[in-house]
């Protein structure tokens, strides 16, 4: 077996038979050795094919079937996750809401919790000088 490129080439006989219709019948250790081949990282499954004269969705079902006999099996490992309640945000100081500061036409206007914004449009237009 020689390297084409990155895929390998089964040097041995590959079909075993041909039938009246052209179909092949292969060798199943052509077989066994090509799902072993594809099994192997980065390999790709169309080059391997196409390199060894097998089309690739004969090569990707003979995978389906006997890769999983040919291809040990892989482990996940999970990694543990801890999950931490946000801290409650402070109160504001004094028990009043904390207030929002806009400073407009070199005026400062301080907005508690529960301003109306109808008011407050009104504030700011009369300070930067545009009527509402």
């Amino acid at each position: 077996m020689e390297a084409c490129g990155r895929s390998q080439v089964w040097e041995g006989q590959r079909v075993e038979r041909t039938n009246a219709r052209g179909r092949h019948t292969y060798v199943p250790e052509f077989k066994r050795w090509i799902v072993a081949q594809a099994g192997r990282p980065g390999m790709s499954v169309a080059g391997l094919a196409l390199s060894n004269q097998v089309n690739a969705n004969q090569l990707r079902r003979w995978i389906q079937l006997h890769g999983a006999a040919a291809a040990p099996a892989t482990r996940t490992t999970l990694l543990p996750v801890t999950l931490v309640a946000p801290p409650a945000p402070e109160p504001p100081p004094s028990g009043r809401s904390a207030a929002i500061e806009i400073e407009v036409a070199d005026a400062i206007v301080r907005v508690h919790e529960g301003a109306a914004a109808t008011t407050l449009r009104m504030v700011l237009a009369c300070l930067r000088g545009t009527a509402p």
